[in-house]
């Protein structure tokens, strides 16, 4: 009898060994399989913010490339603005001269032509004032009065003369 329960004994202690080993290996089990479950999420974890970072930096980059390019762009049509400014500048500098020049040509010309009608018209004034002069120096002994009177009018005439050719000038 004491055998038997000797035994019994043992089976139980046995039984409860064994199932000692067996909850020992679950839970190393279930922790094994925990720790690296908490190691994949955190290595996905890991790759997702590198990934993110690595999208943020792409954009980024792309971003400031684009304002680069369109500076530059701005910059290329700011300077080709100018310059067309500047030869319309230098052109309208030019017809300004061309026009001034044109201008004083034509008043000299005026000038040239006005002074020698001026010149013709006194020449011939004078030819006609000398040769009244003597035509009253030889009536001069038929009649006074008469030559008076004629040296008058030629005078009058003469002035007349010269006063509608200066309006005609002007």
């Amino acid at each position: 009898m004491i055998i038997i329960i000797m035994i019994i004994m043992i089976m139980i202690i046995i039984i409860i060994i064994i199932i000692i080993i067996i909850i020992i290996i679950i839970i190393i089990t279930i922790t094994i399989t925990i720790i690296i479950i908490i190691i994949i999420i955190i290595i996905i974890i890991i790759i997702i913010v590198i990934v993110n970072v690595v999208i943020v930096i792409i954009i980024i980059i792309i971003i400031i490339i684009i304002i680069i390019i369109i500076i530059i762009i701005i910059i290329i049509i700011i300077i080709i603005i100018n310059i067309i400014i500047i030869i319309i500048i230098i052109i309208i500098i030019i017809i300004i001269i061309i026009i001034i020049i044109i201008i004083i040509i034509i008043i000299i010309i005026i000038i040239i032509t006005t002074t020698t009608t001026i010149i013709i018209i006194t020449i011939i004034i004078i030819i006609i004032i000398t040769i009244s002069s003597s035509s009253t120096t030889t009536t001069t002994i038929i009649n006074t009065t008469t030559t008076t009177t004629t040296t008058t009018s030629i005078y009058i005439i003469s002035i007349m003369i010269i006063i509608i050719i200066i309006i005609i000038l002007i």
